[in-house]
């Protein structure tokens, strides 16, 4: 596609590129280094006074700083994507955040209702929950003339931002251990040999997967490196064909990987995601990858949009009000999912007499 005049000289391959690139940095590091034990609580704040010395504290985990950033990084590339389209900042910021209205409670209450846990969140329930609320969002902002946005290109931005974020977030998933996939020792010999060069081993006994499922140190499938690899790489090919124009294929990429892949991945995870050889998780994740087929041919053709120019993007985020903006979701989202509600510390204070 001709890019247009003054457009910044940075191409589509080269954003799509160093993107790869420094996602691909993180989650190699991520993989490496966050099942270990001193991955997981990232501070611990008093909160009850039990004696002159001694605190009940509430930790506060890596989880919930990964998970933060990941959301803020999906935000960020939503806005750059609608924003090469020409939209401002202020016109992108209301499906956002309706987006967020929506999914962050629904990952705590679709959690209780199918897992029959109080202190849990579910991703995937988040996500279906936002599949089934962005066409009524947009919907919703066009018919309240607040703003107009086009369906499909708006539906492919959210799409390929959530896979990227998605790829992203589950790195909190690796510092926590939770999502873990099943014990080597429990696989067919076929698959155990595939995975025995790339184990995920956990360490630490607050990580899930050791207080659930009893597997501290044992070498376990890699579940949630796969999945980071797999949903960010969807992620990006979503975003650069949102930036070639092809909206509904960035749509479809983006769903119909994701999605498929949360339904074979949880044939290798072992952590307990409600009843049922096939989980309720699973259903929900063809029903979207079913629907998205409908979505795409039920819109029928694109109304004209214009050319993405991915200059105007970055100038859509280069600006105090995005700053402001940015840095609000991420505080929001980091005290929403990083206070653990299922670990707890004791905190013992004195003084160094050796420094008096």
């Amino acid at each position: 596609m001709p890019r247009n005049k003054g457009e910044a000289p940075m191409s589509n391959e080269t954003f799509v590129i160093l993107l790869a690139a420094a996602g691909g940095a993180v989650i190699w590091w991520g993989s490496a280094s966050l099942p270990r034990a001193d991955r997981q609580i990232l501070a611990s704040v008093p909160l009850r006074r039990r004696s002159e010395s001694l605190w009940t504290g509430m930790n506060i985990t890596y989880y919930g700083l990964i998970l933060a950033t990941a959301q803020c990084a999906a935000v960020t590339l939503f806005c750059i994507l609608m924003g090469s389209l020409g939209y401002p900042l202020r016109t992108v910021v209301l499906p956002s955040a309706a987006m967020i209205a929506v999914c962050a409670p629904s990952a705590r209450l679709i959690a209780r209702l199918v897992e029959k846990k109080r202190n849990t969140f579910t991703v995937g329930g988040a996500t279906f929950a936002g599949f089934i609320a962005a066409p009524l969002i947009i919907s919703g902002i066009n018919t309240s003339g607040l703003a107009f946005l086009p369906v499909m290109p708006t539906l492919a931005a959210l799409a390929g931002s959530y896979a990227v974020g998605e790829g992203m977030g589950r790195l909190g998933c690796m510092s926590f251990g939770c999502c873990y996939g099943k014990p080597l020792d429990r696989c067919r010999p076929r698959f155990a040999r595939l995975f025995s060069p790339f184990t995920t081993r956990f360490s630490g006994r607050l990580k899930k997967a050791a207080y659930e499922g009893g597997l501290d140190g044992v070498p376990l499938i890699p579940v949630q490196t796969l999945t980071s690899v797999i949903c960010f790489a969807a992620g990006l090919m979503s975003a650069y064909l949102f930036l070639e124009g092809r909206f509904g294929a960035s749509f479809l990429v983006a769903l119909l990987v994701t999605q498929a892949w949360r339904f074979v991945s949880e044939f290798l995870r072992l952590d307990h995601r409600g009843a049922g050889k096939v989980s309720i998780y699973q259903l929900m994740s063809l029903v979207m990858a079913a629907c998205s087929f409908l979505l795409v041919f039920t819109i029928g053709k694109i109304p004209a949009v214009p050319v993405p120019v991915l200059s105007k993007g970055f100038a859509s985020v280069s600006g105090a009000s995005y700053l402001i903006f940015i840095e609000t979701l991420w505080v929001m989202m980091f005290l929403f999912l990083g206070r653990s509600t299922v670990t707890a510390s004791e905190l013992f204070f004195y003084v160094r007499r050796d420094r008096v």
